[in-house]
């Protein structure tokens, strides 16, 4: 069982790597597969750095407690994607922006499945 759980979660990382790689080499696809247009001026500097940083950041740091067993390399990528998801609804209660379901779905179920691999694959539990 802590093989599948380190499986998934190293699919999952690779999958966020890839995201952020592509925010670096193809900005537009990126944009594109998210459902968004590609911004420009000081907008497009913000949008490919914060975005490339965040699926980077959740990739490497799955990665990481993939390869190590070690739990707490698994709470800030879980935070970052439930936090995003609060956003989200944030955004349609306050802006009247959709409701995204499918993204918030994928965020919550992919951040709790972070921490409870981090649980059930760590060496020091």
């Amino acid at each position: 069982m802590k093989s599948l759980f380190r499986i998934i979660a190293g699919l999952f990382g690779v999958f966020f790597v890839l995201m952020g790689l592509r925010w670096a080499f193809d900005p537009s696809s990126a944009a594109n597969s998210l459902g968004m247009i590609l911004l420009d001026g000081e907008a497009l500097s913000t949008q490919i750095g914060d975005l490339g940083s965040f699926f980077i950041t959740v990739g490497v740091m799955t990665l990481i407690g993939v390869i190590t067993q070690t739990r707490h390399w698994f709470y800030a990528p879980s935070m970052l994607l439930l936090v995003a998801a609060i956003y989200r609804s944030l955004a349609t209660l306050m802006y009247d922006a959709p409701f995204a379901l499918s993204s918030i779905i994928i965020e919550v179920v992919v951040g709790l499945f972070l921490i409870v691999t981090g649980s059930r694959i760590s060496k020091d539990s």
